[in-house]
């Protein structure tokens, strides 16, 4: 599931990046703004529903797939659970750390989005306290469905839906400058500029790690002083009149952060887009791209998609061709410790069985855990550097094994060292079955770490056995054997 949250704020971000990128190149210049307010909007929409989309599509019906009886090499049983040299087991505890490292991290990230989250929704919230209260403070007069509130402070014009907010020091301006103030919010509130304001802020409370939703309310917002500033323009005289007012009312001042206000920092901006000669008719043809555009990355993501079921299909159709065959003959190869019946026995499968590859792979060398495989038989004998190797061949609906066993050489442990916190120890350790001489064995050095947990003296984090292999050219192989302990009572 987390890998599905990450790859969609990925693709998320990705489409949004690319309408942005298109806006910016291509219709942020033009003067047809109700028109880039939607193409805003929809942007934004088509962001993050696009890669929920998945079209039922079969994109590739001829895939070909790799023989199913193909030669696999296998390493035994003993490189899946260690590795040589100056290097450590990978016991199920390593396998534990990493799961509890993996989980770690997820919970930190889950806990920084979870803080990013309540940060926003605080400042949502008190901003709209902050408009309530100012409703409820100051005095205010209806006119129609609209409502003027006189503020004190002196604070540029804004609007929040039907509530038009203007300093009591705005009485001093002409009549006509002041009905253009009002008129401006009016058009505002008329034109629902305070509910796209709201939908981007609740969108970047739930995506609040996404920065192009910085530029992209920046962006709205221009765009709705675009649409009020076009209006007003119109009906006044002459449009130097309405671009003399913005200037005397600029103001780097921002009320709150809901609010759709008069003037602000792109004042400049919104000067030159009301002496700008509008665009064409045909400049709105632009902004049918985002059809084909959005068409190519549902596609592109059902592709993607659609490709992973695909594989996972493709697995269970060779899941279903494998129950339909039989192991054919087992023959042995390579072994001279173990006679077949004993090979047999510990391979627990038998010709007539069903064919499972994993399964097969499994007894012989413990791939998905098993420690009665046959790599269990010469791990637990010494024979440590052991391989197995398995051929298969299928004939007429049976699978013919060949399995060849390259035994190696035994080896004995030569030191087993302890040190507990850090100091080797000279005392024998009763938990410890394993002592200087012994032939190799890996069920032993488990035995040992089941009982140092059950124990409860030493950290079970921190038990880790480390062996060091010493090839010889005598008849048995070295291997040194380091515990590193850690006393409960020291545990940090």
């Amino acid at each position: 599931m987390t890998n599905s949250i990450i790859y969609y704020v990925l693709e998320s971000t990705f489409c949004l990046l690319l309408f942005l990128l298109i806006y910016r190149l291509l219709i942020a210049n033009l003067t047809h703004f109700s028109w880039m307010r939607i193409y805003l909007l929809s942007s934004v929409i088509l962001s993050f529903i696009l890669p929920l989309l998945i079209l039922p599509i079969q994109w590739n019906s001829s895939i070909n797939h790799s023989d199913l009886f193909n030669i696999s090499n296998f390493l035994t049983g003993n490189q899946a659970d260690g590795y040589y040299g100056s290097q450590t087991f990978i016991n199920d505890h390593g396998k534990n750390k990493a799961s509890y490292i993996q989980q770690g991290i997820i919970l930190l990230l889950f806990a920084a989005y979870i803080t990013g989250l309540l940060h926003k929704t605080y400042n949502f919230v008190r901003n709209i306290r902050s408009i309530r209260n100012c409703i409820r403070q100051n005095a205010k007069v209806r006119e129609g469905r609209f409502w003027f509130v006189e503020l004190n402070e002196k604070v540029p014009p804004f609007s929040f839906f039907n509530y038009i907010f203007i300093a009591n020091s705005y009485q001093s301006l002409s009549a006509d400058d002041l009905q253009r103030i009002k008129v401006h919010e009016k058009v505002h509130a008329q034109e629902f500029h305070s509910l796209d304001v709201i939908f981007i802020e609740f969108i970047s409370i739930i995506f609040w790690f996404n920065p192009l939703l910085i530029y992209f309310k920046k962006s709205i917002q221009d765009i709705h002083e675009f649409i009020v500033d076009e209006r007003i323009a119109e009906k006044c005289k002459e449009k130097k009149d309405y671009a003399e007012l913005l200037l005397k009312l600029a103001s780097e001042v921002k009320v709150f952060n809901l609010s759709a206000g008069f003037s602000g920092s792109q004042i400049k901006r919104r000067i030159i887009m009301i002496s700008r000669r509008r665009s064409l008719p045909g400049h709105k043809l632009l902004f049918i791209i985002m059809v084909p555009l959005s068409i190519v990355l549902m596609l592109s993501f059902s592709y993607i998609k659609n490709s992973d079921s695909l594989s996972t299909k493709t697995k269970q159709n060779e899941s279903a061709i494998q129950s339909q065959l039989k192991i054919g003959k087992i023959v042995w190869k390579g072994n001279t410790v173990y006679d077949i019946l004993t090979l047999n026995h510990a391979f627990g499968l038998k010709e007539g069985s069903v064919y499972n590859k994993s399964l097969i792979e499994d007894r012989l060398n413990g791939t998905s855990g098993a420690q009665d495989a046959v790599s269990s038989l010469y791990n637990d004998n010494g024979y440590l550097t052991s391989r197995i190797t398995i051929d298969e061949k299928q004939n007429n609906g049976d699978v013919d094994l060949t399995i060849t066993i390259n035994e190696g050489k035994q080896a004995k442990f030569h030191d087993v060292i302890v040190k507990i916190d850090g100091i080797v120890t000279q005392n024998p350790v009763s938990e410890i079955t394993v002592h200087t001489g012994d032939i190799f064995s890996l069920a032993k050095i488990r035995e040992s770490v089941v009982a140092l947990v059950a124990s409860g003296k030493f950290d079970p984090e921190k038990i880790n056995p480390k062996p060091f292999l010493r090839v010889t050219t005598e008849e048995f192989d070295n291997l040194d054997l380091l515990f590193e302990l850690t006393n409960i009572s020291n545990k940090k």
